[in-house]
């Protein structure tokens, strides 16, 4: 049986100058980095009828560690979001506008099936709330809530506790969660397909959807698409 697909926005590098050709990409669905002479990074994101970041936009800029976004109001952007990225960051999205310069179009459809996968489970930082507890206990699975499954820190932060190998104590052999009806918060929002699965994917099993270093070093050679 062949694996689930899933679609994905595909990055892309503009310079300023090119910022029509750059809203065009991400209104069909992509996201765009809008790169300067002095490697200033604005992110351009698609934004939903609601005026919300979509799922794997959203995904992305919570990666980067940033919330905010100011939609712009004229324009060739008009209408989209846009993101000035952190310096710290700045390596990392100009790293994935050289990944997907293999992939032609604003999306890329990969196959990807989660329960061949897991790499989410492994050396996850997974939260957990007042609501997770208690779906633990309203499922009669109170251990779950002990020290033995759940780390609790001085400042109140609680956190799901893995195993000495980073694995998921909860993740079963055959690669799937033993409690996936009562699975936290955290593990719920996690989208397939998202930066942060990507970046799972590379550390847990090596796999990189995209361009190889050697590959992304000639990105680099060639300068920002316009």
């Amino acid at each position: 049986m062949s694996a689930p697909l899933v679609e994905r926005p595909v990055w892309r590098r503009f310079p300023p100058r090119r910022l029509l050709r750059a809203a065009a990409h991400v209104r069909a669905g992509g996201l765009a980095a809008i790169v300067d002479d002095r490697d200033s990074v604005q992110i351009l994101l698609g934004l939903t009828e609601a005026g919300k970041l979509t799922e794997l936009g959203l995904s992305a800029l919570l990666t980067l560690e940033q919330r905010r976004f100011r939609r712009v109001k004229t324009g060739p952007a008009s209408g989209l979001a846009l993101v000035r990225v952190r310096p710290r960051f700045r390596p990392v999205v100009l790293d994935w506008c050289a990944r997907d310069t293999l992939f032609e179009g604003p999306t890329r459809v990969m196959p990807l099936d989660c329960t061949a996968c897991a790499a989410c489970c492994h050396d996850a930082d997974v939260r957990l709330d007042a609501h997770d507890l208690a779906r633990f206990r309203a499922a009669g699975r109170r251990d779950l809530t002990g020290r033995a499954y759940v780390k609790r820190s001085r400042d109140g932060r609680v956190t799901l506790r893995l195993a000495d190998d980073g694995r998921c104590q909860l993740l079963g052999p055959d690669n799937r969660c033993t409690i996936y009806e009562i699975r936290p918060g955290d593990c719920r929002a996690f989208v397939a397909g998202s930066e942060a699965c990507l970046s799972a994917r590379r550390e847990t099993l090596g796999l990189r959807d995209g361009a190889a270093w050697d590959e992304i070093l000639e990105a680099f050679d060639r300068g920002p698409l316009d």
